[in-house]
């Protein structure tokens, strides 16, 4: 089953490749793909095998407090359709990135760009990592050869194939996706004591369902910091991560494009409460089957290893191409994203249109497309460079370590953005101040230790609002100086 399915999806690769003929093709597919794939598109690259197995993990070990973060999903939704979707549509562009250079300077625009890059390397080591445990949970192979297997796959096709090919086969996954998943639960819940009945009263006595955790205390993930980091999470992903604003120039008109955002705003808010629902159904079942989760398993791993001994062969194998489907989508966005970027902000914007020799517009796309190809292959080999390392290393809670890059990289981006909308005053030193005064914020929480540091989650939000307040005050003090 995972041997067909990997040869499906480098196969989609091949199939779209003939369809590209140029740097737009490539990067937008001329803008003729329909919303509904769209929209699934992007609830698979959202949804990634960090939703598939450390969300259960989060609900198995404890409870369902981080379910809050996909409130953010619901609120940011129509935010964006309303304010950020016109804009986005209006400038036609293939980097997000792009409009800073416009709003602000050339070094916020880089600047940008190169934060969004490392946090796909970063993304696309933890999304590789996952997997890889889960298939060598069940066959038996090396973690390190599953590693490579699952990104070199991604690598052919989304290198070959472009974003046509990302998307129909993101389309693909996500619907094997949703089928696994409830595949999932039913089977657990069947295999707990009292079917059903029985997984909710176990639950409810464990307090497994619980949501709100109402505490004033930064230091945990209580409801008010879970809500704040979904916020400024949902904010970054959906108006400043070329993997996101990438899929707004790929449908033929703007009602298109807002309609997949909504229906994937609802769809992944029902969908992460099934996600947080299968860890509390693995653990009812393991609960009612004593003795059957060996001693000392990592919470990450317990579904990998639910999916290699309870579930019948041949359903186990169709699972674990779902899981490689959750990788897949999510790596395959990220590599034709971070190549879409750096092929136009840094390829495109700083040697191609400072050549003195004029070129052809043919010949330069030729070079464009060649660059994004090879840029895709070079970030997915850095990506699954750092898989291994995360395979080989004591690590903690991998969803939480996501959060943790997240929060660090793409804070300022999404605030960025929001002040190039929002915050006419604001000029191109004042976002540059901003930019910087907020990555201080965010790696000094990170690195350094002192007793009530806030928690992980709150890196972004904290970030954000040291950059709302010093680049206003940098841009008057610039101002008063010209």
């Amino acid at each position: 089953m995972i041997i067909v399915y990997l040869a499906l999806m480098a196969g989609t690769g091949f199939y779209f490749m003939r369809r590209n003929k140029d740097a737009d093709a490539y990067f937008k597919a001329g803008g003729r793909l329909p919303w509904w794939v769209v929209s699934l598109s992007i609830y698979a690259t959202m949804f990634s095998s960090i939703t598939f197995i450390s969300v259960p993990a989060m609900s198995f070990s404890g409870d369902m407090t981080y379910y809050v973060i996909s409130f953010g999903i619901l609120l940011m939704a129509p935010i964006v359709v309303r304010w950020y979707l016109p804009f986005f549509r209006k400038l036609n562009l293939t980097s997000a990135y792009e409009y800073l250079e416009v709003r602000f300077n050339l070094p916020c625009r880089l600047f940008a760009s190169a934060a969004f890059i490392l946090f796909m390397i970063a993304r696309t080591a933890i999304v590789a990592y996952l997997p890889a445990l889960a298939i060598s949970a069940v066959t038996g192979i090396d973690i390190n050869v599953a590693i490579v297997a699952v990104t070199l796959v991604t690598i052919l096709y989304c290198a070959i194939g472009g974003v046509e090919a990302v998307i129909w086969s993101d389309f693909i996954q996500s619907i094997i996706l949703i089928g696994s998943t409830v595949l999932i639960i039913a089977w657990a819940i069947c295999g707990t004591d009292g079917g059903f009945s029985g997984f909710v009263a176990k639950g409810m006595d464990a307090h497994k369902f619980r949501v709100f955790d109402f505490a004033f205390d930064w230091t945990k993930p209580c409801f008010w910091v879970v809500f704040v980091s979904g916020l400024v999470a949902n904010l970054a992903s959906y108006t400043s991560d070329q993997c996101v604003v990438q899929r707004y120039m790929t449908t033929p008109d703007e009602k298109g494009a807002a309609k997949s955002i909504l229906f994937n705003g609802v769809l992944s808010f029902f969908n992460c409460f099934v996600f947080f629902s299968m860890g509390v159904a693995l653990w009812t079942f393991y609960e009612s089957h004593a003795g059957a989760l060996p001693a000392g398993t990592k919470p990450d791993a317990v579904l990998p290893i639910f999916i290699a001994r309870e579930l019948p062969t041949g359903i186990s194998g169709l699972v674990l191409a779902a899981v490689a489907a959750a990788t897949m989508s999510t790596l395959s966005a990220n590599l034709n994203s971070a190549a879409s970027a750096i092929t136009t902000d840094f390829y495109r914007r700083l040697v191609l249109l400072n050549r003195t020799i004029e070129q052809s517009e043919q010949s330069n796309n030729s070079r464009l497309l060649l660059c994004g190809k090879i840029s895709t292959i070079i970030v997915g080999l850095l990506g699954g460079a750092m898989a291994l390392w995360l395979a080989n290393a004591e690590i903690g809670n991998i969803y939480d370590q996501f959060q943790r890059f997240l929060g660090i990289l793409t804070g300022g981006l999404g605030c960025l953005f929001f002040m190039g909308i929002f915050m006419k005053k604001v000029n191109g030193f004042g976002a540059t101040c901003g930019l910087v005064a907020n990555y201080i914020v965010c790696f000094g929480l990170d690195q350094i230790s002192l007793a009530g540091k806030p928690h992980v989650l709150l890196f972004g939000f904290l970030g954000m609002v040291a950059c709302l307040i010093v680049s206003p005050i940098a841009s008057l003090l610039k101002g008063n100086r010209n």
